[in-house]
């Protein structure tokens, strides 16, 4: 094109273009049109509040839409991050189920499967480890480029930063469960049972993205964030009565913070739904063998016992007694302050405490966004007012 227009050539000695469009009839048109916009706009009339005092183009609304819908293209242009994520829990379920394969009801197994839910928990610090880079990359293109430019709002890229993760987490915590549950604690189990450990599954998906997401909207870089991790997951999953029983964790702790760790109330919900209503039928090796007194069966002697700690008896060869500590799974997973009837309540708090880690992304980002500033400047402005007072005052009096 510019050869065409001689462009920097002294040579040339064609036409002028600049002097052929503004002779041109088309330029006579347009510029008409033009002047009759300006016209059509100052003479039009206006209704209420005519500045612009916006500090933002768009509406939040807008600007949210733009930002969710450019993190997911982002998302499937780099599928390396959500390859990794899905690799993750397919290696890690096929992991777990293999390790604990289609247990059984003895006693050693109900203890299988609380340590294949124990299992479970443990994965989430390489997937949060996973998704913080993500996250941090998204504030730090915020920071350098677009806050400066008053593109979008922070809670436009907070946003943006969660709702992706989502859908996505949802598929792969689906994975995980395919390949845990049935190959291991769902044999036999039933449908309800089954469903309702895929939305508690669902939920720890969505409590360690928030969690993740929380400890990075806090953090200044990648190093630090990773470095929190294990220091903010060790809180929440040792006191969660699977470590130390619930019995034997010192009274400062099982007082409030048992309590306190989102991990108690999904440990429950998973436990109490595997082992519910399965009998136990202990292994030769794991009874208790005794005599009965002359003139007593094993079971009239230990009826009481067995009614009021749980287990049942039965007699074995040449009249000994056999006793199991466990009849079913729900009196195993009491010994560990497990109940089936509060699965709802668990899945009540869990949700919770999910919400709870979201809004603390959104708190947590405000304030390293230029919300500490801001309280700063309004501590700033009343100390300053609190002191022209107080000098006006001593004025006054002198």
């Amino acid at each position: 094109m510019l050869e065409a227009i001689g462009a920097g050539d002294p040579n040339y000695k064609g036409k002028d273009w600049g002097d052929v469009w503004a002779s041109s009839a088309e330029y006579q048109t347009r510029s008409r049109e033009i002047q009759e916009m300006i016209a059509e706009r100052r003479n039009a009339p206006t209704h209420g509040k005519t500045d612009d005092d916006r500090e933002f183009a768009m509406p939040l609304g807008t600007q949210v839409y733009a930002v969710v819908k450019r993190s997911f293209v982002s998302y499937w242009r780099t599928p390396d991050y959500m390859i990794g994520k899905f690799v993750l829990h397919i290696f890690t379920g096929l992991f777990n189920s293999f390790t604990f394969y289609h247990v059984g009801n003895t006693q050693i197994d109900m203890q299988s499967r609380l340590f294949s839910v124990f299992m479970t928990l443990t994965i989430s610090p390489p997937l949060i480890q996973q998704l913080q880079p993500k996250f941090l990359n998204f504030r730090n293109i915020y920071q350098s480029r677009e806050a400066n430019s008053k593109i979008y709002s922070w809670v436009a890229l907070v946003t943006g930063a969660i709702v992706p993760e989502l859908p996505y987490s949802v598929l792969a915590g689906t994975l995980y469960f395919v390949c845990w549950w049935f190959p291991a604690l769902g044999r036999g189990a039933t449908p309800f049972a089954s469903a309702y450990t895929w939305l508690m599954v669902m939920l720890f998906e969505f409590y360690y993205v928030g969690f993740g997401q929380a400890i990075a909207a806090f953090a200044p870089n990648e190093l630090l964030a990773s470095i929190l991790v294990p220091l903010f997951f060790l809180f929440v999953v040792s006191f969660c009565g699977v470590v130390v029983p619930f019995a034997a964790l010192p009274t400062f702790w099982r007082s409030w913070m048992y309590y306190l760790t989102p991990f108690t109330y999904l440990l429950e919900g998973f436990l109490s739904a595997a082992v519910h209503g399965r009998p136990v039928d202990c292994a030769d090796n794991e009874f208790a063998r005794f005599q009965p007194p002359p003139n007593e069966s094993c079971d009239s002697y230990t009826q009481q016992f067995v009614a009021q700690a749980g287990g049942y008896v039965q007699t074995g060869a040449e009249g000994i007694c056999e006793f199991c500590q466990y009849r079913n799974g729900d009196e195993f997973a009491r010994g560990f302050n497990i109940y089936y009837s509060n699965k709802w309540r668990d899945f009540g708090i869990f949700i919770a405490f999910c919400v709870f880690n979201f809004a603390f992304v959104f708190f947590a980002s405000w304030l390293f966004l230029g919300g500490t500033k801001s309280i700063k400047n309004m501590f700033h402005a009343k100390a300053k007012k609190q002191s022209k007072e107080l000098e006006k005052q001593q004025n006054e009096k002198a």
